[in-house]
């Protein structure tokens, strides 16, 4: 053989060589005597010529696959933000055809364009995150969070879909696990959304529960925070559980048809929990429902328990200046006694000059007669909505009406909504229930500075213990959020909840089968006025059925509405249980000695005056200084009667049952 190597020759190691276009293999083996001389080599010659034609071919293809899937991923990137450019610009001018159109027929168009429109941005958005994940360009963006302040937004942002599927959203959390961590908080909400988003998308009736727990991680700065999602939906095949993380995938598409989406929420969870390190892990059972764990390690910041979590103040999310602004004139309108109370409660700080009115058309008297610096109106209100009333202010009380700054009160803080006030002669708009970081800013930006002083840090009442009020069906950690008083505060909106609840249960029943309307607007106050006290449930129920108010749907009020009276009846008698003990275990403590008949029907006489100069402040005050007192039982059942219409406001009833005391006490007398 021409150009023979000896590098045949050595044993054991294949050599390759071309001959004439073909690709050949040798491998050799020495021939050894009985001395272990060399005598001679066997050489085995291989032809490699298609075999290595197939590999350079599968190299090829391989090369080709990758280029192929870069260029697909950078294209659907590219198209993705092509395409959400014009995709927002149709969805914002259609939210103005919504605003503007007066045809209710052209209205329920652009409502369906604009959930079509909102759908197709969704999908893209998945998209462009696969796109991200496959082109490797997704990067985590560590920030410090407080895990319970995430969770909370999380729940808030996904308890209105729950309800407008008619489902209870359940939340808890392990008030054991460290309260603030290290991590990409972004990603973290964009999964549980996603995987709480299906939970609610595949269940029909019943409810959506998310438990967040943890564990000790590898290291001792780091925890392996646990999040369960579980549902009473339709379940997952035990075959199918395999695929629900593939893209583009919706397994049992037969039944889940009327399911929007494509398919690609499980797959992006899956691969940005892979990013962070973490797994998750799907249990189901086929037609009854199914259980999402997540686990993603994290570090620790702050060792403290979740119990301890700083309040916003501490958590250097300040609330900002604080101050005082006797001068400024503050009317609050809302139809919800309990809803006043809060608001009045959360202004009190600033020793605002506060005045409340109940309905659309006695604000609209109220600003006729006074200058006001700022109205807070509600908006969802019987009669005449905070709108209408807005806009009468606005045109027919000359100077007094153009003066005030007006902010809009509304439980819907849906996207879009800031805008539609602003058109509809608002200043401003705030979110109930109330939040006092939000408050104080929107308060520095309309109260000028030359009337703000420094806020006085004096005590105002004992503070409030949420220890001390251990009632069924209240979540004191709730309440805490939306009220900023003092314990005596809270006893009092605890009181007024329960006074309101008597009439406002007839009304509910009478209502839920004759004036949709009406009705809507009842279950919108409870919603509210509930979530004031940290009723969580009842809240979440009365969410529920506003929406099916809303929409029409007498078949859903008919279903659910036994269950939200039952709920809520329970709980106004909890309530009324724990307010009974309590002033029980105020009567042990002594009383002011028994006034004389002839005292006692003299202050009585001051209240009603009090009372008929439209002095209800001080009536007030004289009723209760009464009820301190040792009163015959008669006297201090009608006082008792009369305190319970002052909180409601209800001067009329009040001047009328102290007309009837003084009636009897003049009897006494004779």
């Amino acid at each position: 053989m021409e150009d023979f190597s000896e590098e045949m020759l050595n044993e054991n190691i294949p050599q390759s060589f071309s001959l004439n276009g073909q690709h050949y293999e040798s491998h050799s083996k020495h021939i050894v005597d009985e001395n272990g001389k060399i005598q001679g080599s066997v050489i085995l010659i291989l032809d490699m010529t298609d075999i290595k034609a197939y590999i350079n071919e599968i190299k090829r293809v391989r090369r080709q696959a990758e280029k192929a899937s870069i260029a697909k991923s950078e294209f659907l990137a590219n198209m993705s933000h092509e395409i959400r450019t014009p995709m927002n610009a149709i969805i914002g001018l259609n939210d103005i055809i919504m605003e503007e159109c007066g045809d209710t027929e052209i209205y329920a168009h652009a409502k369906d364009v604009q959930s079509a429109a909102k759908n197709l941005l969704a999908i893209i958005n998945d998209i462009l995150d696969l796109s991200k994940v496959e082109a490797g360009k997704m990067e985590l963006v560590y920030v410090d969070y407080y895990l319970k302040a995430m969770a909370n937004e999380i729940i808030a942002i996904m308890d209105m879909a729950a309800s407008q599927r008619g489902l209870i959203l359940k939340y808890e959390c392990d008030e054991t696990v460290p309260c603030c961590y290290n991590g990409d908080e972004g990603r973290i909400k964009q999964i549980l959304i996603n995987i709480l988003n299906n939970a609610i998308k595949f269940t029909e009736k019943g409810y959506v529960r998310t438990y967040v727990t943890g564990k000790p991680g590898k290291g001792e700065d780091e925890e392996l925070l646990i999040f369960h999602v579980e549902d009473t939906g339709c379940g997952i095949k035990e075959e199918d559980l395999n695929k629900i993380f593939e893209d583009f995938r919706q397994v049992d598409s037969k039944r889940n048809r009327s399911a929007e989406g494509t398919g690609l929420g499980l797959a992006i969870v899956k691969h940005l929990v892979e990013l962070m390190e973490g797994t998750i892990e799907v249990e189901s059972t086929y037609g009854k429902g199914t259980k999402v764990t997540i686990t993603i390690p994290q570090k620790i910041v702050d060792r403290r328990p979740l119990s301890e979590t700083p309040r916003p103040l501490e958590a250097e999310e300040k609330i900002g200046e604080g101050f005082t602004a006797p001068g400024i004139k503050v009317l609050i309108v809302d139809d919800n006694v309990i809803n006043r109370k809060v608001a009045r409660g959360f202004l009190k700080r600033y020793a605002f000059d506060l005045t409340e009115a109940e309905s659309g058309p006695e604000a609209i008297e109220l600003v006729r007669a006074n200058r006001y610096d700022i109205i807070f109106m509600d908006h969802m209100m019987p009669g005449m909505d905070g709108i209408e009333a807005a806009d009468i202010i606005r045109k027919d009380c000359d100077e007094n009406g153009a003066a005030p700054v007006m902010v809009a009160l509304t439980a819907n803080a849906m996207e879009g909504m800031r805008e539609h006030f602003l058109k509809c002669g608002f200043e401003d708009f705030i979110s109930k229930p109330l939040d006092s970081k939000e408050l104080n800013q929107l308060l520095l930006r309309w109260v000028p500075e030359k009337y703000r002083q420094k806020e006085d840090e004096e005590e105002e009442g004992k503070p409030l213990d949420p220890a001390a009020f251990q009632i069924e069906g209240i979540d004191m950690a709730a309440a805490v959020q939306y009220y900023s008083g003092d314990e005596a505060g809270f006893v009092d909106l605890l009181e007024l909840y329960c006074i309101d609840g008597k009439r406002k249960t007839e009304l509910l029943r009478e209502l839920a089968e004759s004036d949709l309307l009406r009705y809507q607007i009842e279950v919108h106050g409870l919603k509210s006025a509930s979530a004031n006290i940290g009723a969580i449930e009842v809240s979440a129920m009365a969410r529920i059925q506003e929406n099916a108010a809303a929409q029409g749907d007498r078949d859903c009020i008919a279903a659910q509405f036994p269950a939200l009276l039952a709920e809520y009846e329970t709980l106004l008698a909890h309530i009324g249980q724990f307010l009974k003990e309590r002033r029980q275990a105020e009567e042990k403590k002594e009383k002011l000695p028994a006034l004389s008949l002839w005292k006692l029907r003299e202050q009585t006489t001051s209240a009603l005056e009090d009372l008929q100069y439209f002095r209800s402040q001080e009536c007030a005050e004289r009723v209760e200084e009464l009820l301190r007192h040792e009163l015959p039982g008669e006297a201090e059942e009608r006082l008792l009667q009369i305190q319970e219409q002052l909180r409601l406001y209800e001067d009329d009833q009040a001047e009328r049952l102290l007309g009837q005391l003084l009636g009897i006490l003049g009897r006494e007398e004779e």
